[in-house]
């Protein structure tokens, strides 16, 4: 029984998102409010105190002395800061106030998200070091859910004591680091620690299995490609340490109350290895990490190459 759970924990990926969390979240970080003209004709914004973007959903009731807006409800990617949702407009046919009720709803990512083509990552791993991959599989499967059709997450062996490095440059949005590192030996489980950042194409990077106590990023931190996020958990015997990359963004499709359209579609990243540009990586396959520094500063502006350039 040991030999099969070992196999499946190498072979298959468990998706577990605690949504209430997520959305308590979400609740305190973003916020919706009024601002009324000289006519009394309100406008709403969203104010969103955080640093992951979400969409946000307003949808308006009982309206009176206005139309409602069309579509409704009406749909908005809100990024850190404010955003306009809207304004309800007198008819005209009446001298009275408007009156509306609405409800909001909240959930991470972007409308219309198009993952850059042109974006080239750095393998996670430290530069010099040889790192052997593997494809994740869903683990629905093992209870007959069908996979997303896009599903792709990827497994990095490592050496204990090593360093996780990030991807690419993005903002750290999640950051958990509470977990004892035993617990990463139940590959069943959503007891782990780790890292997720949101990139300027509004994907998301999850680094997971990441050693208790050694996290050196904070939620809100700006990261680089190439840059330290945290370590590894150790493994005893031969056996290497590993942990899991995902980067994933919300589904384009998506239509709340359509069973048939997954939330979240998945990105398969193109790497620079030692020996190649633009690899997607193969199962089972090992490969030599570099970080050039064309790499790292893809996504920089001038000023913020420049000043990159000085420190390094």
């Amino acid at each position: 029984m040991g030999t099969i759970n070992k196999l499946l924990s190498t072979s298959f990926l468990i998706i577990l998102f605690s949504t209430s969390g997520f959305a308590q979240r979400a609740t305190m970080d973003v916020t919706i409010s009024v601002e009324r003209n000289k006519d009394g004709e309100p406008t709403f914004y969203a104010d969103n105190k955080g640093y992951t973007p979400y969409v946000v959903s307003v949808e308006f009731y009982n309206i009176r002395n206005s139309l409602p807006p069309s579509p409704n409800p009406v749909l908005k990617t809100v990024k850190p800061g404010r955003a306009r949702i809207g304004r309800l407009e007198k008819t005209g046919l009446s001298d009275g106030g408007i009156g509306y009720g609405y409800r909001y709803s909240i959930n991470r990512g972007c409308l219309d998200t198009e993952p850059s083509n042109d974006i080239e990552y750095l393998l996670p791993v430290a530069e010099g070091r040889q790192t052997e991959v593997r494809n994740l599989y869903y683990i629905g499967e093992l209870v007959d859910k069908e996979s997303p059709e896009d599903f792709y997450s990827l497994t990095f062996s490592s050496e204990n004591g090593d360093n996780v490095y990030a991807t690419r440059k993005g903002t750290v949005v999640k950051v958990v680091d509470i977990h004892d590192d035993s617990n990463l030996d139940k590959y069943f489980t959503s007891d782990y620690n780790y890292v997720q950042v949101v990139h300027d194409d509004c994907t998301f990077a999850s680094y997971r299995h990441l050693k208790k106590g050694t996290i050196t990023v904070t939620e809100g931190d700006e990261v680089y490609a190439g840059e330290p996020i945290a370590k590894v958990v150790p493994r005893e015997g031969t056996d290497k340490p590993q942990f899991r990359l995902m980067i994933n963004y919300r589904n384009p499709d998506y239509e709340k109350g359509n069973d048939e359209v997954e939330y979240w579609s998945y990105v398969t990243p193109l790497f620079r290895t030692g020996s190649e540009k633009f690899v997607e990586l193969q199962n089972d396959k090992p490969y030599l990490a570099i970080h050039p520094n064309d790499v790292i500063t893809q996504e920089m502006g001038w000023f913020e190459r420049r000043r990159w350039k000085r420190r390094n």
